[in-house]
């Protein structure tokens, strides 16, 4: 059998090439999204911590709502896995969403900065400010994926979960984080500002 080529068939076959495309296409498209989002993100907050600061809030609530979607798919729908194009799809939603959000937050802090004041007091004005525009647009699209629930397609359902779970995540953490990481990345200047105070 020297030379000759060898083939298998089947539906196994069929699912290992699919799952094996996907896991490459989805690396690459990640990897391609975040170095984009990154560099957008640093001419936008014009700074090299704070797009880190994002991204890094951004993965670790996508990868805590696709542990929780499939939390929520074992217990009430009976299926112990997700569906091979459910990382990939709630991956992009997600972070997109996020970045949105991101973004409006930062814009906010650029725009409190003018007037002065320490980066711990920007963030928060800047995060109470859009604090009510982020969760009407969180309800707003949790409706909106929710509507994909009685489809019945397994793969709609744990992607309408996922970006459900991680737009409620990303309200939560969102502000919370970020401001928090600003205040640890500028002690000084909160120090100086309060002694001159």
């Amino acid at each position: 059998l020297a030379g000759s080529k060898v083939a298998i068939g089947g539906q196994t076959a069929s699912i290992s090439d699919t799952h094996h495309i996907a896991s490459s296409d989805f690396l690459r498209t990640a990897a391609i999204m975040l170095v984009g989002i990154l560099i957008a993100l640093m001419f936008i907050t014009r700074s090299v911590l704070q797009p880190f600061y994002i991204l890094g809030t951004l993965i670790l609530a996508y990868i805590t709502s696709l542990s929780v979607t499939r939390w929520v798919s074992t217990a009430f729908l009976g299926q112990n896995m997700l569906t091979w194009n459910t990382p990939f799809f709630s991956f992009v939603m997600l972070i997109a969403l996020g970045v949105d959000y991101s973004i409006f937050l930062m814009m906010k802090y650029r725009e409190f900065g003018v007037n002065g004041g320490t980066p711990s007091e920007r963030i928060t004005a800047a995060a109470s400010v859009i604090g009510a525009v982020v969760i009407s647009a969180a309800i707003i699209l949790s409706g909106t994926f929710a509507a994909l629930m009685p489809s019945g397609v397994l793969t709609l359902i744990q992607v309408a979960l996922a970006v459900i779970i991680g737009l409620v995540i990303l309200v939560i953490i969102l502000p919370m984080v970020i401001s928090s990481l600003i205040r640890l990345t500028y002690p000084l200047s909160d120090k100086l500002n309060e002694k001159r105070k």
